[in-house]
C-alpha cells in the first residue's frame, strides 16, 4: 500500500489507478492477467456479481459411459448415481483473453481452525449453510457440527496475509469456504479456469477471483487445479495431495523419511557465516581485568545477573560478552573485528531450534544403517522423538504410515507444527489425514504423532482428572569442540488447565501447555515439590530415572548436532556460548504401564528466564559463571 493514499473507514470509490498501486503486486503475486484488472475494478466499484448469471450447478449421472447432466437431479438419484454437483458454463463462449471475463465469488465463511467449533455452535444459520454446501443431512445439532468439521476439509481453501507490520497472530493463515459456486468447481489435471483469492483494500475483506484459463464453450464444466502449486511430473506428491478428493492406492511408498540434501541448510536467513580461528578465554579476560562488561538484550539478565565478577554495561563497544535476544548471523566479521568479545549463539544453531532442521538432527542418534521406522512394529527412533515428517519433503511418506498405522487399528492422532513459530500458534491436532494433507497448502508444516498415552499429573484445583503437562531444561553449550554442555538441574513445569482425555482437540486449556501469553492461568509448582508429588503419583516409577534417561537424551541431541559439518552441524567458535530451553514431555511405553519414556519436543533460542529468576535469584549468576569462566560447573549444574 502506498503511504499517500489514506483510506477512511467506509469504502470509498476509488480511481482505477489508485486500485492498482493498491492491489498491483497481490494480483502479480496470484497471476491474475493485466487485462483483466479494468474489469475487476469495476466490478468491485460497482457492486457486481454476475457469475450466476452463466452458470448452473447441477449433479451428472455416473455410468460407464460418458456422463451426462441429470437435469432433474433428484428423480435421478432414484435410478443412477449421481457425481458431487458440478458448475457448468451456460453463457456465451468464454475466451481465455476477453478483457472482461473475471468474475467476484463471495466467502460464505472464514475462520481459523481453533474456531471453527464455536462459530458452528454459535450461528445455527451458518451451520445450516455449510451443511447445504457439503450435502449433509439433517439430524442432531452436535452430530451435523462434526460431520461440517470432518468435511470440510474437501472444500476450504486458505490465505494469509504478510506484512512486516503485522503480529505472528495477524500473520496466521486464515481458512475459507467459497459461496455455493465457487466451492463447488471442481478438479482437473488440465483446467479451463483458475480462482484465487483477493484481499480488497478499500473494502478490507476478501473475495474469490474466478477467470478463464483456456477458452471455455458453452456447456463445459467448470474446473480448477486444486494443488497447481505441485507440478504434474511429481506424480507421488500430486496423488497425496489429492487424497482429499481423488483416492489412491499409494502402494510401495517407503515409511522412512527422505533424506535431504546439503543445500537444505542452505536456505535463506538460515545461513551463517563462519567464524576465523581464533581463541577465547573469559578466565583470562577476567585475571586481566578483574571483571567481565555485559551487554544485554534481556532486562531480565539485567536484573538478575549479580555476580560481582560481571558488570552489566549499556553500551556493546564497551561489552566483553553481547547477549542478543535477536538472532546473530554474520560470526565472520565479529571474529575479525572483535576478536576478543563473546557472543550468546553459535554458527548453525538453527538446526537446532528451527524445528524441521531438528527432526533431521535428531535422527543422526539412530545407528548407521538401522531405519527410522520399525516395518514390523511401527515404532520410530530415536525413542525420545516423536514420529515426525515434513510435509514439504514427506507428504508421501507420512500418508503411508498413517495408513499403516490405521490398517492395524492404532492411535493414529497427529499434531500438525508451523517450522517455525512459538507459542503454540498455528498448531492442529486431528486424527484426519485429509485434515493433515490440507494443512500442508497453509505454510511449511511438520506433522508428529501425538502423545495419546501422556505421563499425567494430578491438580488438586482440577477436581475432574489429571492433567498434562511438559518440562523446560535450560541447556548450556560452552564449546563444540570438545563438546561441553551444562544442563540446569532446577527445571520448570507447565501445567494443562482442564483433565486431560483424547476428544475436543481445539481446546486449548486440556491440550496446551503454554499459559504464558493470556491464554490462561499459570499454575506454578518448584520442581522439588513436584518430585516429590510425581514419586507418589507414579508408584513404581522414580523421577530420578526420568531425569536420567533426559540428559541421555539432551547428550544424544548434542552430539548428533556435532557430528557433521556445516552447514549440517554445530560449528566450533571460541567466542560462541549459547543457552536453549529444550522441552519434554513425559508418555507411558506401550505395553508396559509403569514405564515412562521422555519425549523432546523442541528446542528454543533465547528462553524467557523470568520465572526461573524469580524462582532461583542466583540463576544468571550460575549460567554465566559456567559459561564464560573457567571455574568447574556449579552445584546448580550438571556437566553431560
Amino acid at each position: 500500500m502506498e503511504p499517500n493514499i489514506i483510506l477512511p473507514e467506509e469504502p470509498q470509490k476509488l480511481s482505477f489507478e489508485e486500485f492498482e498501486v493498491l492491489h498491483h503486486n497481490q494480483l502479480t503475486h496470484s497471476g491474475v492477467p493485466s487485462i483483466l484488472w479494468r474489469s475487476l475494478h469495476y466490478k468491485l466499484q460497482n457492486d457486481v456479481w454476475d457469475l450466476g448469471n452463466f452458470v448452473a450447478v447441477n449433479k451428472v449421472v455416473l455410468s460407464d459411459d460418458s456422463p451426462e447432466v441429470a437435469a432433474d437431479a433428484t428423480g435421478a438419484e432414484e435410478s443412477a448415481e449421481l457425481s458431487a454437483p458440478k458448475v457448468f458454463w451456460t453463457g456465451p463462449d468464454l475466451k481465455s483473453d476477453g478483457v472482461d471475463n473475471i468474475f467476484l465469488v463471495d466467502h460464505a465463511w472464514t475462520f481459523d481452525i481453533p474456531s471453527a467449533r464455536k462459530m458452528l455452535e454459535s450461528f445455527p444459520n451458518l451451520l445450516q449453510r455449510m451443511c447445504g454446501l457439503m450435502e449433509i443431512p439433517a439430524t442432531e445439532t452436535a452430530d451435523q457440527i462434526k460431520q461440517v468439521l470432518t468435511d470440510m476439509w474437501k472444500y476450504i481453501r486458505t490465505y494469509s496475509v504478510s506484512s512486516d507490520s503485522l503480529e505472528a497472530e495477524d500473520k496466521l493463515p486464515r481458512w475459507y469456504m467459497m459461496d455455493e459456486i465457487g466451492s463447488r468447481v471442481g478438479h482437473s489435471d488440465t483446467p479451463n479456469c483458475r480462482i484465487v483469492p483477493f484481499y480488497y483494500v478499500s473494502g478490507q475483506i476478501t473475495y474469490s477471483l474466478l477467470f478463464p484459463f483456456l477458452d471455455i464453450n458453452e456447456g463445459d464444466e467448470l474446473t480448477r487445479n486444486y494443488v497447481e502449486d505441485v507440478p504434474l511430473s511429481d506424480v507421488l506428491t500430486r496423488q497425496s495431495r489429492l487424497l482429499p478428493w481423488l483416492e489412491s492406492t499409494m502402494t510401495d511408498v517407503s515409511f522412512e523419511p527422505s533424506a535431504v540434501p546439503t543445500s537444505y541448510f542452505q536456505v535463506g536467513v538460515r545461513l551463517d557465516s563462519l567464524p576465523a580461528s581464533s581463541s577465547q578465554s573469559g578466565g583470562a579476560l577476567l585475571k586481566e581485568k578483574g571483571y567481565l562488561n555485559v551487554f544485554s538484550e534481556y532486562d531480565v539478565l539485567t536484573e538478575f545477573l549479580t555476580d560481582g565478577r560481571f558488570r552489566v554495561v549499556d553500551n556493546q563497544a564497551d561489552a566483553d560478552i553481547l547477549w542478543y535476544r535477536r538472532h546473530f548471523r554474520d560470526f565472520l566479521a565479529f571474529s575479525e573485528e572483535f576478536p576478543d568479545k563473546f557472543c550468546n549463539q553459535f554458527p548453525n544453531e538453527s538446526i537446532l531450534t528451527c524445528k524441521d532442521l531438528l527432526s533431521i538432527v535428531c535422527r543422526r542418534a539412530v545407528p548407521a544403517g538401522q531405519p527410522i521406522v520399525n516395518t514390523e512394529t511401527l515404532d520410530s527412533l530415536p525413542l525420545w522423538l516423536p514420529t515426525t515428517y515434513n510435509l514439504n519433503n514427506d507428504l508421501a511418506n507420512f500418508v503411508a504410515y498413517f495408513r499403516a498405522r490405521e490398517a492395524r487399528g492404532l492411535d493414529n492422532h497427529w499434531i500438525s507444527k508451523p517450522w517455525n513459530l512459538a507459542r503454540s500458534l498455528d498448531i492442529t491436532i486431528s486424527d484426519s489425514l485429509n485434515c493433515h494433507i490440507r494443512l500442508s497448502e497453509s505454510g511449511p508444516k511438520l506433522v508428529s504423532k501425538y502423545i495419546e498415552r501422556p505421563v499425567l499429573f494430578h491438580r488438586e484445583d482440577v477436581p475432574d482428572g489429571p492433567v498434562k503437562f511438559d518440562i523446560r531444561f535450560i541447556v548450556m553449550l560452552k564449546s563444540v569442540q570438545p563438546l561441553r554442555v551444562g544442563i540446569y538441574k532446577r527445571f520448570w513445569l507447565r501445567f494443562a488447565n482442564k483433565a486431560f482425555a483424547l476428544d475436543e482437540f481445539d481446546v486449548y486449556d486440556k491440550h496446551f501447555t503454554v499459559m504464558n501469553y493470556g491464554q490462561g492461568e499459570i499454575h506454578q509448582k518448584f520442581c522439588h515439590i513436584f518430585i516429590e508429588q510425581f514419586d507418589a503419583q507414579n508408584e513404581g516409577s522414580s523421577w530420578s530415572k526420568v531425569e536420567k534417561e533426559i540428559y541421555q537424551a539432551v547428550r544424544e541431541v548434542f552430539l548428533a548436532a556435532v557430528s557433521e559439518p556445516s552447514p549440517k552441524g554445530l560449528v566450533h567458535s571460541p567466542q560462541s556460548r549459547a543457552m536453549y530451553g529444550l522441552d519434554f514431555m513425559l508418555k507411558w511405553k506401550d505395553g508396559a504401564i509403569q514405564a515412562i519414556q521422555p519425549m523432546l519436543l523442541e528446542i528454543n533460542f533465547a528462553p524467557d528466564c523470568k520465572r526461573a529468576c524469580d524462582y532461583y535469584p542466583d540463576f544468571f549468576n550460575d549460567i554465566f559463571s559456567y559459561l564464560f569462566l573457567d571455574d568447574d560447573a556449579p552445584e546448580t549444574i550438571v556437566e553431560l
